[in-house]
């Protein structure tokens, strides 16, 4: 038999597996991308599996708290590791005119993205610090020639035509069993809510300005504005786990990388903006004042939780470690598996307050921890590699 009929044969086989089996393996996926992937091999894989991916996530009408007032749904998306998995050339897009050889450092390596999913139940690539829809590709992305590796999962509430929210600074996945959400909302009230609900609970009656929400080994925990963290128990008690930083920044991000916790502390050149500023203006004036008018980041400062003692650790740096400060999810990376990466530094957007579509590669900022240099990533063709769609000749 020649290689091409042993071929065929192996692939019948695969086609051939118990159905019940391949209904067992199509429960097991994490994310979208990788249930749709499952899918695309061949027909019968096709039926075992069901394209849906809503039972992760409640995909009920959600109604938010005073004085948002809106009805909502929780959207997921995941930040992924693409990589090409083929020793062949991509093929160029219609939209691509230009050549490209292939690397034999970027087949080790990948490139940063997210992945949504529309309104409409289909896939889309978006940029992994905001909800911005990448349009553009070099190339026809084949799942099958493509690997998706799950770094972290990110979710934002939406209105139910599929835009963000303003006023929702955080939202988690408190419990996937009842359908319950937490959210920090209205400048850092903590909120939860569960399906059945018929209004969303204040978490915390004397503290209103939380900053930040993360998953930690299996435990919630959240960090306010003085950078004293405290976790949350399964009855929903909020827990002082830490004092506050004595540092003076305006922002607190929590990020975990390599098994340890991590506190962002921002420093910003003016008052952050309150609701208030904006109550009785229109949305649409409402987002244009607050982009022009949102205070800027001047400097940071990162702080290691010693989990013995519940105090905070001065970093002075992340090797090759790489901070991501999303508007739904902050999270660490090793420069050395993507394309371009360079470590020891932090990637933001002035604008993550703000959680609205249009966001572009030219509010993305770098900061090096080494010089505590902060420039546009725009201005830094070697620190945009990392994201896709990348430049033609790093490939």
């Amino acid at each position: 038999m020649n290689d091409s009929g042993q071929q065929q044969q192996e692939e019948q086989q695969w086609a051939d597996l118990p159905k019940e089996l391949l209904e067992t393996i199509g429960k097991c996926f994490d994310s979208r991308v990788d249930i749709v992937r499952f899918r695309s091999v061949c027909s019968s894989w096709r039926s075992s599996a069901s394209c849906s991916f809503d039972q992760e996530i409640p995909n009920l009408p959600i109604k938010l708290p005073q004085p948002i007032n809106f009805n909502a749904n929780l959207y997921q998306s995941t930040i992924c590791k693409m990589e090409f998995i083929t020793h062949q050339k991509p093929e160029p897009s219609s939209d691509s005119s230009s050549s490209s050889s292939s690397s034999s450092n970027s087949e080790s390596r990948g490139w940063l993205v997210k992945v949504g999913e529309s309104k409409y139940g289909k896939l889309e690539l978006l940029h992994p610090l905001s909800d911005y829809k990448i349009r553009y590709s070099p190339f026809v992305l084949n799942l099958l020639d493509t690997n998706f590796v799950n770094l972290s999962k990110a979710f934002m509430l939406k209105t139910q035509s599929g835009y963000p929210i303003y006023g929702v600074n955080k939202v988690v996945l408190f419990s996937k069993d009842e359908s319950a959400i937490i959210a920090i909302c209205h400048e850092g009230k903590l909120t939860y809510w569960k399906d059945g609900d018929e209004q969303w609970t204040l978490l915390d009656n004397n503290h209103f300005e939380y900053d930040d929400i993360i998953e930690y080994k299996g435990q919630f925990y959240v960090v306010d504005r003085w950078g004293t963290v405290s976790w949350i128990d399964k009855s929903l008690r909020v827990i002082q786990y830490s004092p506050p930083l004595f540092g003076c920044g305006g922002r607190k991000n929590l990020v975990e990388s390599c098994g340890d916790l991590y506190i962002v502390d921002r420093y910003l050149d003016g008052e952050r903006r309150t609701w208030d500023d904006y109550d009785r203006e229109s949305a649409a004036a409402r987002r244009r004042r607050y982009r022009k008018c949102s205070p800027r980041a001047t400097d940071f400062r990162v702080h290691k939780l010693d989990e013995e003692w519940g105090t905070w650790i001065d970093v002075n740096s992340l090797g090759d470690r790489v901070f991501v400060l999303g508007i739904d999810c902050s999270f660490s990376i090793s420069s050395g598996e993507f394309v371009g990466g360079k470590g020891n530094c932090i990637y933001f957007t002035d604008d993550d307050d703000y959680v609205g579509k249009g966001l572009s590669n030219d509010s993305i900022r770098i900061f090096r921890l080494e010089d505590h240099f902060i420039e546009k990533v725009s201005a830094l063709p070697g620190f945009s590699e990392i994201f896709w769609p990348p430049n033609i000749s790093s490939i």
